[in-house]
């Protein structure tokens, strides 16, 4: 049974939201369909996937993270990874490997 005392690393994205991503936001458009109207803020690929997330070990996430932040954990075998659900909040999608497997975390 997998123990939050044994959370081998949590993670601390790399890519937090930046200028840059802010830099693809325009102003929303506007779609008028069946005498609908929807507004599309952000274009297809707008919020960016993570591809190669950076980790830090558990004494260090205390310095960051509060205590009551929600986390998605993942455990396979003894690798046992951490993701921030505010970090997922500004890009909704880590891909990456843990334990020899592909996975895809997502919020």
């Amino acid at each position: 049974m997998f123990k939050p005392d044994r959370l081998v690393s949590v993670l601390l994205f790399a890519m937090l939201l930046t200028s840059s991503v802010l830099a693809q936001r325009s102003e929303p458009k506007k779609t008028e369909i069946q005498g609908h109207t929807m507004y599309t803020l952000l274009e297809p690929g707008g919020i960016p996937a993570i591809f190669e997330p950076q980790f830090v070990s558990v004494t260090e996430a205390e310095k960051t993270y509060y205590a009551d932040e929600p986390l998605l954990v993942v455990v396979r075998g003894d690798d046992a990874r951490g993701y921030s659900t505010w970090h997922l909040d500004h890009h909704e999608i880590v891909n990456e490997q843990i334990g020899g497997a592909a996975i895809a975390v997502t919020w």
